[in-house]
């Protein structure tokens, strides 16, 4: 006769492939996830690059016309300024901030963005401000606002303290004077979280050293309930932030450079969605 262990390790073995199925089911989800955001990636660096040159060329259109600049703002950074993770290229920060200082100003703005995605601290010293001293020197092109935010790529890179702090060092002092300068969000309780406060209080030493104007992205993101900063700020690779967490970052970069512009603050909320100059 059965004891009935043979039923019993049957039961055991459909619940372990059962719930083997299930992890494997949620794996698949979130990486279709992360892909939606992964995939963003290429068309919003081509809009951005086409933006650039479309703005590039009107400047010097309407100067060769004798027609004055508007505002100039040249944005810096990674992947969160080129705008991974919102629902549509200009629901960025950066956008939506370019959009906040026509309010504010009551000028036109022409936004160069030239942020890469995947940049860490010394690909914005190598690139991006050759870059911008490129527009300076060959196209007379000085931007009025530079904002730059980087260094969460830098939390996975596996560098002492001592090498991160020249990285830091270097950066802030080729930045332009004044630069509206933000520090790393918060990676919450994670194995990361230690080394994002590290690289955030030196971006903030050394910013204030060189004169340039602190974003507080740590405080903002740090301050949230847990559940609420993973599930209502991030996109669906839990990494990116979301349409909604870029509206809360562009309002802390309209907060930081009004009283600086001694121009009234905005609400971005109420902002018309941006529209590029050119």
């Amino acid at each position: 006769m059965s004891d009935g262990s043979g039923g019993v390790m049957a039961g055991r073995t459909r619940a372990a492939l059962w719930g083997a199925g299930a992890l494997l089911a949620g794996s698949q989800v979130l990486a279709r996830r992360a892909r939606r955001v992964s995939d963003q990636r290429r068309p919003y660096a081509r809009f951005w690059e086409r933006t650039n040159l479309a703005v590039i060329g009107k400047l010097e259109r309407n100067r060769r016309s004798g027609l004055p600049d508007p505002l100039i703002y040249v944005a810096l950074g990674d992947s969160a300024a080129q705008g991974l993770g919102a629902s549509s290229v200009v629901d960025g920060y950066v956008p939506r901030l370019a959009a906040a200082l026509e309010d504010m100003t009551g000028r036109d703005v022409a936004l160069i963005n030239l942020s890469v995605s995947g940049a860490v601290i010394p690909s914005v010293l190598t690139h991006q401000l050759m870059s911008l001293k490129g527009l300076e020197r060959h196209e007379g092109i000085i931007p009025d606002i530079v904002t730059c935010e980087v260094g969460g790529n830098d939390v996975g890179y596996r560098l002492d303290g001592s090498t991160m702090a020249e990285f830091v060092q270097a950066m802030t002092t080729a930045l332009p004077p004044g630069t509206y300068v933000a520090d790393v969000p918060s990676f919450g309780p994670t194995p990361h979280g230690r080394r994002a406060r590290e690289i955030s209080e030196l971006i903030r030493i050394y910013s204030d050293r060189d004169g340039h104007h602190h974003v507080p992205l740590e405080d903002f993101t740090s301050g949230l309930p847990l559940s609420s900063y993973l599930f209502s700020y991030h996109s669906s690779d839990f990494f990116h932030p979301n349409t909604h967490a870029y509206q809360h970052w562009a309002q802390l970069w309209v907060d930081t450079i009004a009283p600086v512009m001694d121009v009234p603050t905005v609400d971005v909320a109420d902002v018309a969605p941006f529209q590029p100059w050119a």
